[in-house]
């Protein structure tokens, strides 16, 4: 059960990751040109940028999901590695899949 509570979690993590990457592109900064009232010169406006948020909140999911993968098999390098079988093959597929 432990296996299919890690998979459902990953999952989670990254649905939302694509979720807020996908946020992130649609609410990208825009500009408008305003003209200087003293000067003849032009400069960019933009809006607020929330895009970055969505963009750093991705990031730290995927970071989260890449961290409980390595903690959950372990690591592939440190103690003990799990038994050949379906929990490490998960664990090797989401660690591919995730990057």
């Amino acid at each position: 059960m432990a296996s299919k509570l890690l998979m459902l979690t990953i999952f989670v993590f990254d649905l939302i990751a694509f979720g807020l990457a996908i946020a992130a592109e649609r609410r990208r900064s825009t500009a408008k040109i305003k003209q200087d009232g003293e000067d003849e010169h032009s400069y960019c406006v933009y809006d607020s940028d929330i895009a970055t948020g969505f963009g750093v909140g991705a990031f730290l999911f995927l970071m989260l999901s890449q961290i409980i993968i390595m903690v959950a098999s372990r690591c592939f390098c440190c103690g003990k590695a799990l038994r050949p079988g379906g929990s490490r093959a998960c664990a090797v597929l989401l660690f591919i899949i995730c990057w």
